[in-house]
């Protein structure tokens, strides 16, 4: 009662916009309450879609606790009534309590791959769960996910049946396919660092600790700093990207040329393409680095009380295709021992990645937007026209979908 009493205003707008605006062929919505601009999946679909010849248009706001505009929210209730599909790619509380138009495509292209933390209705009973009764998530039409192992996953998450459940593959998977982008974004980013050419790039990239934005933060004092920039700083720079709700960096990556701060870059794919050895703990950043078959570590001193306050879909030794270290020494020896290219990696990858092949924004157009959206059939481009812009890649072959 609580959500829909929130929701009146648009619940009502929208009802109301629908009497008097007809869908438009060729329109497609994109929404967001994450992000001011297209990042992500979004982006790359929203390119392409427009390059297609479709109507792209945004509502799009920094974050649940920014002010929506008054001129946004009556615009937000007529483009829902005018639109044949609707993307969103995380929560979007609005959208749950409205029963939209029938035929109206929903598509859920949620901003990670794999399923690795529990989410949504998988966490049901759980801190952080949704409440009984909850419409969240249940009205989406289709949703993608990165292979089909995980289709039941997201289902679940999502509460909703799992043929529309649809492992696509991963939009903004697509880049890492790209030899010429991959290298060219690597020399840029290097550049950017002032990276010495004797030196490998280790990128620190943990995910937050708290239960959300307000109380997110990393307890740095878990590394001793000097002591990683001591044994690994003749081979390695370090760069440290802690997550977008984290803003304290340690003094030490201030200090020392060891370390470069990397927070105030936000498109990690290009960070990830001149990483040459990843360190991370529960963040899905290790499905995107791991198309690169590239070495991790993983530098875990909570595990198990992340395990019991958060929980995974799958046992965490599932994930750890690499080292797992819980002190600074183990680090350091992780970082020494990783390797990458090895059969846990691949058998990773074929698991929770096995759609993601360099074509899965078209393949996410041609099934799921193209058919909803009103444009006749020429829209759709050939398969020779995808491998013309993609190229090959060494898990190109674990490609497919349902």
């Amino acid at each position: 009662m609580l959500q829909t009493l929130r929701q009146s205003f648009y619940i009502v707008g929208y009802k109301l916009a629908r009497l008097f605006i007809a869908p438009r062929d060729g329109l497609v919505l994109f929404l967001s309450d994450s992000n001011a601009e297209l990042v992500n999946n979004q982006k790359p679909l929203a390119d392409e879609l427009t390059a297609r010849g479709y109507d792209v248009r945004t509502v799009l706001r920094p974050s649940l606790r920014t002010k929506r505009s008054l001129r946004d929210h009556f615009r937000l209730c007529q483009l829902m009534a005018r639109a044949k599909v609707i993307v969103v790619d995380d929560f979007y509380p609005m959208i749950y309590q409205i029963k939209l138009r029938p035929g109206t495509q929903l598509l859920q292209i949620w901003h990670a791959s794999g399923a690795f933390k529990t989410m949504g209705f998988s966490r049901a009973g759980k801190p952080g769960g949704p409440i009984t009764g909850s419409k969240t998530h249940k009205n989406y039409t289709a949703a993608i996910v990165s292979s089909p192992a995980v289709r039941a996953n997201y289902a679940e998450a999502f509460g909703i049946d799992v043929s529309k459940v649809h492992a696509t593959g991963i939009p903004r998977t697509d880049v890492f396919f790209n030899h010429s982008e991959v290298a060219g974004a690597a020399k840029d980013i290097r550049n950017k660092l002032a990276i010495p050419e004797d030196r490998k790039l280790a990128l620190f990239a943990p995910t937050f600790r708290g239960n959300g934005q307000v109380t997110a933060h990393y307890p740095t004092e878990w590394i001793d700093w000097k002591e990683l920039a001591t044994q690994l700083g003749d081979e390695y720079v370090i760069g440290y990207k802690p997550h977008p709700f984290v803003s304290s960096v340690p003094a030490e990556v201030s200090s020392s040329d060891v370390f470069r701060d990397l927070s105030a870059l936000r498109d990690t794919n290009r960070v990830l393409m001149a990483t040459d050895l990843l360190i991370t703990d529960y963040s899905s950043i290790i499905f995107d680095y791991a198309l690169l078959d590239r070495p991790t570590v993983f530098f875990c001193p909570d595990l198990e009380e992340y395990i019991s306050s958060r929980d995974f879909y799958y046992p965490y030794e599932r994930y750890a295709f690499g080292p797992i270290a819980r002190t600074t020494s183990e680090l350091i020896e992780g970082v020494r021992e990783a390797r990458g290219d090895t059969q846990e990696l691949h058998d990773f990858v074929e698991f929770f990645c096995g759609s993601c092949d360099g074509q899965s924004t078209a393949r996410v157009i041609d099934e799921l937007i193209a058919p909803f959206a009103g444009i006749p059939g020429q829209h759709r481009r050939r398969e020779t026209e995808r491998e013309h812009h993609t190229g090959s890649h060494p898990h190109a072959a674990h490609g497919g979908h349902a």
